[in-house]
């Protein structure tokens, strides 16, 4: 064959190569609109488009629970990912006792992560005002402890429970009520107090701020060492959340007071992240990955949030990964290692 000929046999090749990536449409589902899964999702469109990875459409506001099982299934490419759901999942507990223990571990292990992140952490709020500027003072109280069922009214009673020994309904008045309705009841008053999760900063504390001043507590130095404490943060889908109280007063201003011993806040954080079907073309999963990845510095300047989200990290001391028993898609452990990072190997898949 003529050179000329397989020179343009082989740009015809690229050609058609390079409009396939840019050809590749993926669905993709994230919660509440503003919070950390959501931020995630829509800078992953943004550079998967801009290095012409791939088009990914953004839905928002979706169930996790139910994406992640779509995932699984092969109906959905992608989804935001509580940690905690792979492990009850893969046992058929809880959100997933209707797939049953069989059906929700073949689920589970269809899963894949690309990269993981902190999808919030829980505080106790308090106006000024009320004298509660302490877990103890909750004592008799009525608090705001998140919404009807679901996994941050789980944690909220557990966070209480493993700091003052004190159970819902015996010892304080918790009161459930959906996320859009939460602020509300904060501002008029129904509620003493809320142990509730958000990112650092969180964007409603604003709002609340509006009505007075605040106390945001951190969790003693004592308790946190306790060994209830260290066994709710090393259960599965759960990471120490440890953060600057400068920093968090610098973020909040003079209306809001953050109560710590020492200039350490101490808390727990629901970990989770992006997750795809185990049989996402590797190179497809590799590519997804390596645009996060090269996007984290610019991630970090988008919202004041980010950068207490540990974007970037993917580390099983930080994420937790292993304890819930999630393992990184086989691309994106490529992607991660090449960037210069240490993938644990207990997140590396065996297939």
């Amino acid at each position: 064959m003529h050179w000329n000929k397989i020179l343009a046999l082989s740009a015809a090749i690229l050609l058609t190569s390079n409009a396939q990536a840019q050809n590749v449409t993926l669905t993709m589902a994230a919660a509440q609109p503003g919070g950390a899964t959501d931020v995630s999702a829509k800078n992953l469109a943004e550079v998967a488009a801009a290095g012409k990875v791939a088009t990914i459409q953004v839905q928002v506001g979706q169930v996790l629970t139910k994406t992640m099982v779509q995932v699984a299934q092969g109906k959905t490419d992608l989804s935001a990912a509580p940690f905690i759901l792979n492990f009850l999942m893969a046992r058929g507990l809880g959100p997933y006792s209707g797939l049953g223990r069989e059906k929700g571990k073949v689920a589970a292990a269809n899963l894949r992560l690309l990269y993981g992140y902190h999808l919030a952490s829980f505080y106790l709020f308090s106006y000024q005002s009320t004298g509660i500027d302490s877990y103890a003072k909750l004592k008799g109280k009525t608090v705001h402890n998140g919404p009807p069922r679901g996994g941050a009214l789980i944690l909220a009673r557990q966070v209480i429970q493993a700091t003052t020994g004190m159970r819902d309904g015996k010892g304080y008045t918790g009161k459930q009520i959906a996320w859009g309705q939460a602020n509300s009841i904060f501002l008029d008053r129904s509620v003493d107090a809320a142990v509730r999760p958000g990112t650092n900063p969180a964007s409603f504390v604003p709002i609340i701020m509006a009505a007075g001043k605040i106390n945001i507590v951190s969790v003693p130095k004592a308790k946190y060492a306790s060994k209830g404490w260290m066994k709710l943060v090393n259960s599965p889908g759960r990471v120490k959340s440890l953060m600057s109280v400068s920093d968090m007063q610098r973020s909040y201003g003079a209306k809001a007071r953050i109560i710590s011993e020492d200039n350490t806040f101490r808390t727990v954080a629901d970990a989770g992240g992006t997750v795809v079907h185990k049989n996402m073309d590797k190179k497809l999963a590799k590519a997804l990955t390596a645009a996060f990845i090269k996007s984290v510095p610019d991630l970090l300047r988008k919202t004041p949030f980010t950068k207490g989200q540990l974007f970037g990290h993917i580390s099983n001391e930080k994420m937790g990964m292993c304890r819930a028993g999630v393992k990184l898609h086989a691309g994106a452990v490529e992607a991660w290692e090449e960037a210069g990072f240490k993938v644990d190997d207990c997140a590396k898949p065996s297939s």
